[in-house]
C-alpha cells in the first residue's frame, strides 16, 4: 500500500528544483523573482473626475512685489503751480534785462540758457520727474518737424498782419519806445551773434519753459485748452513788449497746440526758430540803426492775413491727421525714485548739475559787468528774448 502524507491534500511538490507548486519558472539563470511585473489595477471607466480648483494665494506685501528699492510708491494729487514756475522766471528775468544791456548778444544768450532752460530743467529734477518725458523733450514723428516747418512761415505771415493791425491803433510813442529793430544798431559781430541766438538757442530755451514745463503743469490741473491759451498769454507777457503782444500770443497758442498734439515740443522749436529766423533776416537786410517802417495800409494787412491765417488753418489740419489721439498728458509724470510718491520740489534732489549751472551763471554775469564797463550803453526795448527782428 502506498504511504500516506500529512497534510491537506493537493498534488505532490515536484522533486524538480526551480519549479514551484503549479510549475510556473520561478528563478532561472539570469532571471529574479523581483523583476516579474506586478499585476494592474483596473482603468477606471467613465469621465475622468472634475480638477479641483486652486485656492488663490494670500494677500500679502510680498507678492507680485518688484526688485527691493524698485517698488513704485502711490501716485498722490497733482498740485504743483505754473504760476509759481512762471513768478521765478519773472525774477530771473531781472538780471537777464541787466545782462542784455550790459552785452546785447552775450546777455540775450545768458537769458535763454538761465532764465528759461536752466530753471525748467531744475524745476522738473527737483520734483522726482524725468526732465525729458515731463518737459516734452521726446522724440517727434519727421511728418510733423516738416509741417512745422512750414507752419512756421504761415506763423510769421499772420502773426505779422497781426502785430500790423495792432500798430494802428496804439499809441505811436509804444511803437517807438518798443522797436525791436535797433537791436541792430551795433558792430556786424554783435548783429550776426544777436541773429544767431534769437535763431537757434532762444526757441529751444523758450519752448522748453513754456510748452514744456508749464503747459503740462497747468494742463494736468485745468486741462490742454486752458494750458495752451495761459502758456501763450504768459510767453507773450513776459517779452514785456505791449506792441507786439497779440501777435507773440497768436504764436504761442499755435506752438503750444503743435507741442499738445504731438506729445513733443521738438515741431513748436523748429516752428519757432523758423519764425525767428525770417525776422532775423529781416533785420539784418534793413539798414542798421533805422526805425521800424511805418505799417502797411489795413487792406494790406487783411490780405496778409488772411492767406497767413488760410494757409495755418491747412497746415494744422494735416498736422491734426498725423496724430489723431494727442498723448495724454500724465505720460510725462515718469518719476526718477519710483519709490518715492511725493512730486514736490525738494532742493536736496537738485543733482551736482544744476549747483554747477548756478555758479556758471554768476561768475558769467560778473564776466559781462566787467566786459562792459566803459561801453556805452544804448537804450534798449526791454523785450530781448524772442525774435529780435520786424517781426514777432
Amino acid at each position: 500500500m502506498a504511504p500516506s502524507y500529512p497534510g491537506p491534500a493537493g498534488p505532490r511538490p515536484s522533486r524538480r528544483p526551480g519549479r514551484h507548486l503549479g510549475g510556473a519558472p520561478a528563478a532561472r539563470r539570469g532571471y529574479h523573482p523581483a523583476d516579474v511585473e506586478p499585476p494592474r489595477p483596473p482603468e477606471p471607466s467613465g469621465p475622468p473626475p472634475a480638477a479641483l480648483p486652486i485656492p488663490p494665494a494670500p494677500p500679502g506685501p510680498d507678492r507680485d512685489a518688484p526688485a527691493a528699492g524698485l517698488v513704485p510708491a502711490p501716485p498722490e494729487p497733482f498740485s504743483k503751480s505754473g504760476l509759481l514756475f512762471f513768478a521765478v522766471l519773472l525774477l530771473l528775468f531781472l538780471p537777464g534785462l541787466a545782462a542784455q544791456a550790459l552785452h546785447p548778444a552775450g546777455g540775450l544768450a545768458w537769458s535763454e540758457v538761465f532764465v528759461f532752460l536752466a530753471p525748467s530743467l531744475a524745476a522738473a529734477a527737483g520734483s522726482n520727474l524725468r526732465p525729458g518725458p515731463y518737459l516734452g523733450l521726446t522724440r517727434p514723428r519727421g511728418a510733423h518737424l516738416g509741417l512745422a516747418a512750414a507752419v512756421g512761415v504761415a506763423g510769421f505771415l499772420a502773426a505779422n498782419a497781426v502785430m500790423g493791425l495792432w500798430t494802428l491803433v496804439v499809441p505811436h510813442s509804444w511803437i517807438e519806445r518798443f522797436d525791436v529793430s535797433r537791436l541792430f544798431d551795433a558792430p556786424l559781430s554783435q548783429q550776426l551773434g544777436i541773429a544767431l541766438v534769437a535763431t537757434v538757442l532762444a526757441p529751444v530755451c523758450e519752448e522748453t519753459a513754456f510748452r514744456g514745463y508749464l503747459l503740462r503743469t497747468i494742463g494736468l490741473r485745468r486741462g490742454p485748452a486752458v494750458a495752451i491759451v495761459t502758456s501763450a498769454l504768459l510767453f507773450a507777457t513776459l517779452h514785456l513788449d505791449p506792441v507786439r503782444f497779440p501777435a507773440l500770443a497768436l504764436l504761442g497758442a499755435i506752438f503750444g497746440w503743435m507741442a499738445w498734439r504731438a506729445g513733443s515740443i521738438w515741431p513748436a522749436i523748429l516752428a519757432h526758430a523758423v519764425n525767428n529766423g525770417l525776422a532775423s533776416a529781416g533785420a539784418l537786410a534793413s539798414e542798421a540803426g533805422e526805425s521800424a517802417a511805418e505799417a502797411p495800409p489795413a487792406g494790406a494787412l487783411a490780405v496778409w492775413l488772411l492767406l497767413g491765417g488760410g494757409a495755418l488753418a491747412l497746415l494744422l489740419r494735416s498736422f491734426a491727421r498725423r496724430t489723431p489721439a494727442p498723448p495724454p498728458l500724465t505720460d510725462g509724470l515718469v518719476r526718477i525714485d519710483p519709490a518715492d510718491a511725493s512730486l514736490r520740489f525738494r532742493v536736496r534732489r537738485l543733482p551736482p548739475l544744476a549747483w554747477a549751472a548756478a555758479w556758471i551763471a554768476a561768475g558769467l554775469l560778473v564776466a559781462l559787468t566787467l566786459a562792459g564797463q566803459g561801453r556805452p550803453h544804448r537804450a534798449h526795448p526791454p523785450s530781448t528774448t524772442s525774435a529780435p527782428g520786424s517781426g514777432p
